[in-house]
């Protein structure tokens, strides 16, 4: 009878109770963002190509150099190691959280050996048993906890490539902020070279009565100055090139040389359409697969509060040397099945309830605002980039003009139609604008890359 019983019990845990299903992707976002709050068709830039982009946002920039490096990065940055080791962590705890759902069989043994000097009797027993037990999943309670443990390792794992996106981004703006520097570094000494040319030009001047003292110490200042910032710039490049080389898993021995020219910027972007984005980037899926994980965990706090039960069987040989004695028979078998209800925990049931649905409320909340981030990130990158180009091409036409008004300046000095101070005026300005072209071309492919971070495009 009692098989019966629970063999029909059996039979209702097998049919069991379905999981609640999560919300979906929609009714997620709705209660992430503020009632107020609308994710427009298109993006608020304007003429943004809305066809997803596809290929490799690094093989787009054609650096075979730039494309190495990040390779090189991905394979040995010890960050991207780690976060992969997370993630086959979190995969292993999917696989704890599922392994009560089925039986637990466990075997035991052993053997006992008795001497009684006065009777001279020994016995030697032995003996083991089988024994299976069975948390019945009847609410679904470990299922909840285990799709709670799954939603956590797909979290991990979107994290883990947006760290790999990340560490991809980082590499390709040092590289270029490396370039930059070395451009720098190259004008500096181009400034270096004019100045000690004049110094010595005033010096004959001043030596033939055509300047006084003061022209000789206006260059000479400008000379030195520039020696300076030449050094300052060289100390720069060191930092950089060292964060380089430990991104890339290298020792940092400053011995990276960038290359000379910076990589062709690629064409316009292809964004894609606004929803498309929360697709697309890890950790905009990793917050939600978090609110994923929320909900279930609210429903292992509401079904412990229901009735659990247990089917246990075991089967075997008893270690007991006294059942040799009185000669009754070792072997046994028993089967049973039990029942455990909640009645009183001084609360601690409806307080994990609440605790899991405040969780799961600040899971929403943290996906609505990764969400907006998100957004925000592609909209200011997409309408900087226009910016930037504008700006480079603004300053690629005053660097142009500057160093017409150089080559007059110098033949007029030279005619001694202006002084010194004129001179050293149109030096400075045609030096500050070839740094202006220098520090918006890198700011504007610096600004591409960050938008296909932003975008989650592959590298």
């Amino acid at each position: 009878m009692v098989v019966r019983h629970l063999r029909l019990l059996l039979l209702a845990v097998l049919a069991g109770c379905t999981l609640a299903e999560p919300p979906d992707d929609t009714v997620i976002l709705a209660e992430a963002l503020p009632e107020t709050t609308t994710i427009p068709p298109v993006w608020a830039t304007e003429d943004v190509t809305t066809v997803e982009a596809g290929g490799s946002w690094v093989a787009s920039f054609q650096d075979p150099e730039l494309d190495a490096l990040v390779r090189e990065a991905l394979a040995n940055n010890r960050d991207l190691q780690a976060a992969a080791a997370r993630v086959q962590a979190a995969l292993q705890t999917v696989n704890i959280a599922g392994a009560p759902i089925l039986p637990s069989v466990s075997l035991g043994g052993g053997t006992q050996y008795s001497h009684n000097s006065q009777l001279n009797d020994a016995y030697h027993v032995s003996g083991g048993a089988l024994e299976v037990t069975w948390e019945v999943d009847i609410w679904g309670k470990l299922r909840s906890g285990q799709a709670a443990a799954a939603a956590i390792a797909a979290a991990t794992e979107s994290e883990a490539e947006y760290a790999r996106q990340s560490i991809a981004a980082t590499v390709a703006r040092l590289w270029i902020t490396n370039i930059e520097i070395a451009q720098l570094i190259a004008l500096a000494q181009t400034a270096i070279d004019d100045y000690t040319l004049l110094v010595d030009l005033t010096r004959e001047k001043e030596i033939g009565g055509q300047v006084s003292t003061f022209d000789v110490v206006q260059v000479e200042g400008r000379l030195k100055a520039a020696l300076s910032v030449q050094n300052q710039l060289q100390a720069r490049a060191n930092e950089v090139i060292a964060a380089l080389e430990v991104l890339l898993g290298r020792y940092p021995s400053l011995t990276l040389v960038p290359a000379k020219e910076f990589p062709r910027m690629p064409d316009e972007l292809s964004a894609g359409l606004p929803l498309s984005l929360l697709d697309r980037r890890p950790d905009v899926t990793a917050a939600r697969s978090q609110v994923i994980a929320a909900f279930y965990n609210v429903e292992v706090a509401k079904l412990a509060r229901l009735p659990g039960v247990t089917l246990a069987a075991a089967g075997g040989r008893l270690f007991d040397p006294s059942l040799a004695l009185i000669d009754t028979d070792p072997f046994f078998f028993r089967i049973g099945a039990g029942l455990l209800q909640p009645i009183f925990e001084g609360g601690a049931l409806e307080a994990q309830v609440a605790e899991m649905t405040a969780e799961q409320a600040a899971a929403t909340a943290e996906y609505g605002q990764t969400v907006l981030t998100a957004f925000g990130e592609v909209e200011s990158l997409m309408a900087n980039e226009r910016l930037l180009r504008q700006g480079l091409a603004d300053w690629q036409a005053s660097y142009a003009d500057a160093e017409e008004a150089l080559r007059l300046g110098n033949y007029q000095y030279l005619a001694g139609a202006i002084d010194m101070v004129s001179l050293i005026t149109v030096i400075e300005f045609s030096l500050g604008r070839q740094l202006d072209v220098i520090e918006s071309e890198a700011a504007l492919l610096r600004n591409r890359i960050s938008l296909n971070l932003a975008l989650g495009e592959s590298y």
